[in-house]
């Protein structure tokens, strides 16, 4: 009995926290932080316009009948019109016509009210769970700002597709520069929804939205007078509310807010408009490409044969580009076929990235990383297990109570934030207390990225761009054990493209015998 009480309790367990990680999954998928994630949402809204093109039939047939009605009827009724007392005089007609005003006209409209679509409807219900969620939009919308912020590009070359100097194929909608504008409007970014609102206003103009997604329009000149308020643009904004009052002469609500506005004007003549500067740091200039040439005579490229008996029948090919901290690049160290490999292995397992939070020794959601990633043990299948196996000829470094291998897809402006990948089990001894701190840091790059999604050290000014098979590896850690502060990194925002990277993170405690003065108790 006790047994069974057991097993019950621990299936109850097991089943509770499946519902809370499906639950948890259910919530938010955040589609927009991996490319791989937002294919899903493609193959859903070509069933939603296959669904909408069925209702469309409907309504079309629909439509053929009562037109096919329309036309007998008016057939009938053009030849009372010549002469309507001796139409009515045939007893044949005159039945007919009562006939057809009590019960034709009660059936007609029954099927002007008969529902259409009630399938269709219904799908678009069934699926309404799996659209991007408000929190999703707003996501998208911040990783399209990093992108234009990061880059330093253009709300109006972005608008029409140039993006970076290179022009696509792609155009932004009206709705979705009002989207844009909104959401830098609720974000206090008051210079960017300038700018995107009055490029919606713009473009209005010549692509006015039409039913059922129109806007009003008011609504848009509203917000874009509140937005220069905000900017002491106190004149302009009277402008843009006068524009709006031209078609809603007697709206009270502009009609007030335009009086609010003047009194504001009279009150304080003399305020100046605020600026809208773009801050450019080290970590901007390294994104853009814009770090020094490597001068450095004591980097040099060779074929690593040493670090195990393996390569001395297949070396790899290394660069050494920095000193402090210590750091090569591998090329060529992994195969087109491994990596389409892995990537098939990750994509059923993406989820949303986390970051470790020492304060709480937990692992939490943070806009500061967007990306999903998937994890695999050592030992899952050949693929990883011979993975590990060249980190170690890379790396000469024994992996026994490292982390697993992390698969990252990065999507809209995806990115990471500047951090340090170690802990510093200094301050916090407890994250590094069975396998010690992250000694070292290997990077596998597992594709050509279009535009951006470099690894960017602004405190040593190098970036490293994403190139399909290469490897970047540094150690984090000084020879003393302490965190290399020069270690400090990101990961730029994609531009155009889908950034597929994979990682391992060594930790120290194994390598007591590799770099003795690096063990610590």
């Amino acid at each position: 009995m006790k047994n069974y009480s057991r097993k019950f309790i621990f299936t109850w367990l097991f089943l509770y926290f499946l519902a809370l990680v499906q639950a948890q999954d259910a919530v938010e998928k955040s589609h927009s932080t991996s490319v791989a994630g937002m294919v899903e949402l493609i193959e859903l809204e070509t069933q939603l316009i296959d669904n909408l093109n069925r209702y469309a039939d409907k309504l079309e047939s629909k439509l053929k009948i009562v037109r096919s009605g329309i036309a007998k009827m008016s057939l009938e009724n053009a030849k009372a019109a010549l002469s309507i007392e001796e139409y009515l005089s045939n007893p044949l007609i005159s039945f007919s016509l009562i006939r057809r005003m009590n019960r034709d006209w009660i059936n007609w409209e029954l099927y002007m009210d008969e529902p259409i679509g009630i399938r269709e409807i219904d799908f678009i219900q069934e699926h309404k769970e799996f659209l991007p969620t408000s929190t999703d939009l707003e996501e998208a919308s911040a990783g399209f700002d990093r992108i234009q912020s990061t880059y330093g590009l253009n709300s109006t070359d972005m608008s029409k597709g140039l993006l970076n100097g290179r022009q696509y194929d792609a155009r932004l909608s009206v709705l979705d520069m009002y989207a844009l504008g909104q959401y830098h409007y609720d974000q206090q970014n008051y210079g960017a929804a300038s700018a995107w609102l009055y490029l919606t206003i713009e473009n209005h103009k010549e692509s006015p939205v039409g039913i059922p997604l129109q806007i009003d329009f008011s609504d848009v000149l509203l917000l874009y007078a509140e937005v220069l308020v905000k900017l002491n643009r106190y004149k302009d904004a009277v402008q843009v509310i006068n524009i709006a009052l031209k078609d809603k002469k007697f709206d009270a609500k502009l009609i007030r807010r335009r009086s609010e506005i003047e009194t504001l004007i009279r009150t304080e003549p003399n305020i100046i408009p605020k600026p809208f500067n773009r801050i450019v740091g080290d970590y901007e200039r390294g994104c853009r490409g814009q770090f020094p040439a490597l001068t450095d005579s004591r980097l040099y490229c060779i074929y690593n044969a040493t670090n195990s008996p393996f390569l001395r029948l297949a070396p790899l090919k290394m660069e050494l580009i920095g000193l402090d901290p210590y750091m090569v690049l591998y090329h060529d160290v992994i195969s087109p076929n491994e990596i389409a490999q892995l990537q098939e292995m990750a994509k059923p397992q993406l989820k949303r990235a986390t970051v470790y939070n020492a304060t709480g020794n937990t692992n939490q959601f943070v806009k500061t990383r967007t990306a999903k990633v998937a994890w695999f043990l050592d030992t899952f299948n050949q693929l990883t297990e011979r993975l590990n196996q060249r980190i170690k000829d890379m790396t000469n470094f024994v992996l026994n109570g490292s982390e697993m291998l992390q698969v990252m897809n990065y999507g809209l402006g995806g990115f990471y934030i500047k951090h340090f990948d170690y802990f510093n089990t200094t301050t916090n001894p407890q994250t590094g207390q069975i396998n010690g701190d992250r000694i070292a840091t290997v990077l596998f790059y597992l594709n050509d990225v279009e535009q951006g999604g470099a690894t960017v050290f602004p405190e040593i000014k190098k970036a490293v761009f994403p190139k399909q098979g290469t490897a970047i590896m540094w150690y984090n850690l000084k020879d003393d054990g302490e965190g290399n502060r020069a270690t400090l990194h990101a990961a730029c925002p994609v531009i155009v493209g889908s950034k597929w990277v994979c990682n391992k993170w060594i930790r120290e405690r194994e390598q007591i015998f590799k770099r003795p003065c690096l063990f610590r108790k």
